[in-house]
């Protein structure tokens, strides 16, 4: 998995993204329960005070374009067909070597492409799972990271225990970049506390509701 993740830089910089990656102002939300509703709400609040969103989330219901919205709305089916044959052929023509990136690395990469090319202003970022080895987590410097209420959830994947499951999730975190949390468990809490002091930065916890 880890060694999967480090093949994402090569991606990135044999298809000539990261420019455009990094010219994206990134909110990137991470958590257990509710960061589906979090960058749905961000994104809406960003879109009302006039600022062209892209929203990047998962899973889709009926077609993968749902995955990808731009001012609110999924990409329509020629925008969408351009820069996916775009990614496809670059792809096999520079890294043949590395083979085609698994599903949710590949679409991850194709967002932040559409999103770079369709000019959007901010972009919202849901990971997709865990967070310090999520594909999304390939953003080096997004404005603002997010951890939305955590619990036990693929414990194969993440740790067995609310604490290593928050340490992953807490990946995202990243210097000189504001975090975010919802309350925690305090076990939790404990893990994202120490990423926080980890790469220096003040970890803002939100009032209870």
């Amino acid at each position: 998995w880890e060694a999967q993740f480090a093949q994402l830089d090569a991606y990135v910089a044999r298809l000539g993204l990261r420019a455009g990656m990094d010219g994206l102002r990134v909110i990137h939300v991470a958590g257990t329960k509710g960061k589906g509703s979090t960058c749905a709400f961000v994104e809406r609040v960003l879109r009302e005070h006039g600022v062209r969103t892209g929203l990047f989330t998962s899973p889709h219901l009926l077609d993968a374009r749902e995955r990808f919205r731009i001012d609110g709305e999924p990409i329509d089916e020629a925008t969408f067909a351009r820069h996916f044959w775009w990614m496809y052929d670059e792809l096999e023509a520079k890294c043949g070597d590395l083979g085609i990136p698994a599903y949710f690395r590949f679409l991850t990469l194709l967002g932040l492409r559409i999103f770079s090319e369709e000019g959007a202003e901010a972009c919202v970022l849901e990971v997709g799972l865990g967070g310090r080895l999520d594909a999304t987590n390939v953003v080096r410097a997004p404005v603002v990271c997010g951890i939305t209420s955590l619990g036990m959830d693929h414990v194969d994947i993440l740790g067995d225990t609310i604490g290593k499951i928050a340490t992953e999730k807490a990946g995202i975190m990243k210097p000189n970049v504001p975090a975010f949390t919802a309350p925690q468990p305090p076990e939790a809490m404990a893990s994202l506390k120490r990423r926080a002091e980890e790469v220096a930065i003040p970890l803002h916890v939100s009032k209870s509701i």
